[in-house]
């Protein structure tokens, strides 16, 4: 009687906790489209066009589709977009209770999958006008197909992950090593039935669920092969320009795996740049590792590893939430190790580590929302300086247009191009941001005697790393070194 009001009391108690913190992350969404992806999400609310960048290739037809409803209802599209993504992760706590449900009670499934949801990093990244928290969301749902394909083993029940996973890449293209998992199910398949029709049955299928984004982004370009050519210029020019991947970025490969390893995964992710968070999770990873076995599926296993693969090599190392799907999975194997031999302060500290994540998240999407970003900020002082001027920027001239802002602007990423362009402004003050200047030093150009600092203007480093700080210039007289 004592165990079952317990197991009453722990579930209510979750379910309690889980409502709240669903209700403070729909209510912090981010109503700010305040980098060029973003903006990218948000314009295409209004008119889709991968040509436009609204969004940019491939499209995202899901993603879009669903903030469009979630747009009827919210006029604001980066905040119906940051919502979309909220309810969808938190979706996943079925998918994550039915995986967990299989080693354990349900109550401890249920704080397992609370603890892996109430991470505070993935929190916060996930509440943005982006299509991570969503894709998340979806890839649990696709993990748990899997597994539960692989478990009947018959040709129709391969369908459900292959509708998944075709609604994941239609959500989050980059999540395509996620794929693994279905090869690993059609190789299962083909141990057990050995019929080479049966296989190419499942790989038909599974291409004919692709195809049906693919047919609806393509349209709006015209047709599949005016498609795919502004397919092959985008991932050119992110493997080799502006996409921060290992063969693009100066960074030396071994201060990309540590940055990868200790800042983005470890500090960012899992701790959220908190200390007291980092120590909750030493203990507990301490009290996992010695707790009991608690077996990860294998689907799991080899596509997180192929993923971190993908993420270390062909994704922009400045940026933390590529790592989102790391960092639940890790999550997930502690608290499954945790909660694989019973214990009676189990969920009391489990309880106490939902809390202390909550509370460090939530106060995360607080400040991400009461402070605007950094962008945002600039544009508003610039509305209000005298002018003529003109400001150069390197990203931030695509939210100014969003903004609509009434001052003149321009994207500059070469100095050859900013020296002629400048002429066209001789009776107009000259302003820069830093990240101009930064790419101008990349190129070999230091202009650090050819101006003056203005004014920085800062906002959350964890929600935007790359644009959290943005300090303006003003182009001044002398020499160019």
């Amino acid at each position: 009687m004592n165990k079952r009001f317990g197991d009453r009391f722990w579930i209510g108690f979750g379910v309690g906790t889980a409502a709240l913190l669903v209700g403070a992350c729909l209510y912090w969404a981010s109503p700010y489209a305040a980098t060029w992806d973003e903006v990218d999400f948000s314009l295409a609310l209004e008119r889709y066009d991968v040509l436009a960048m609204q969004p940019h290739f491939p499209g995202y037809p899901y993603f879009v589709l669903g903030g469009m409803a979630v747009h009827a209802f919210i006029a604001n599209p980066a905040k119906a977009l940051s919502i979309l993504n909220v309810l969808v992760l938190f979706s996943a706590a079925f998918p994550i209770v039915l995986l967990l449900a299989r080693h354990m009670p349900r109550p401890a499934a249920l704080w397992a999958a609370l603890s892996v949801l109430s991470s505070s990093y993935v929190l916060l990244a996930s509440a943005r006008p982006m299509s991570d928290g969503a894709a998340l969301g979806v890839l649990w749902w696709y993990i748990w197909a899997v597994e539960w394909a692989r478990r009947r083993m018959t040709w129709t029940a391969q369908l459900l992950p292959m509708a998944l996973f075709s609604i994941l890449m239609g959500v989050r293209l980059s999540y395509i090593p996620f794929a693994s998992a279905l090869l690993l199910l059609w190789y299962e398949d083909w141990n057990r039935h050995r019929r080479f029709g049966r296989v190419a049955a499942s790989v038909l299928a599974a291409a004919l669920f692709q195809l049906i984004w693919v047919a609806a982004a393509a349209r709006t370009e015209g047709g599949l092969f005016s498609f795919f050519q502004l397919g092959w210029a985008f991932v050119h020019g992110h493997f080799s320009d502006w996409g921060g991947t290992a063969a693009a970025s100066p960074l030396p490969f071994s201060e990309r795996v540590q940055r990868f390893l200790i800042d983005n995964f470890l500090w960012t992710g899992i701790a959220c740049q908190n200390a007291w968070l980092l120590a909750a999770y030493a203990a507990i990873g301490a009290i996992a590792w010695r707790a009991g076995r608690f077996r990860l599926p294998r689907a799991l296993v080899v596509s997180a590893l192929l993923y971190a693969v993908w993420a270390l090599l062909a994704q922009n190392i400045e940026k933390p939430r590529h790592l989102l799907p790391l960092i639940h999975f890790t999550l997930f194997y502690v608290w499954g190790r945790f909660f694989a031999s019973p214990r009676p302060w189990g969920a009391a500290l489990a309880a106490a580590a939902v809390l202390l994540q909550a509370a460090v998240g939530i106060g995360q999407l607080r400040e991400q929302v009461v402070t605007p970003p950094a962008v945002y900020q600039l544009a508003d002082d610039l509305r209000d300086k005298r002018q003529p001027f003109v400001v150069y920027t390197w990203e931030e001239t695509r939210v100014f247009d969003y903004l609509r802002v009434p001052f003149p602007h321009k994207e500059v990423l070469h100095f050859s191009f900013f020296l002629q362009d400048k002429e066209n402004y001789r009776h107009a003050a000259i302003y820069m941001t830093n990240h101009v200047i930064e790419g101008f030093k990349a190129q070999g150009i230091d202009v650090s005697r050819h101006v003056r600092k203005v004014k920085t203007y800062r906002s959350s480093l964890l929600a935007d790393p790359v644009y959290g700080t943005i300090t303006l210039y003003e182009w001044v007289d002398g020499a160019v070194r």
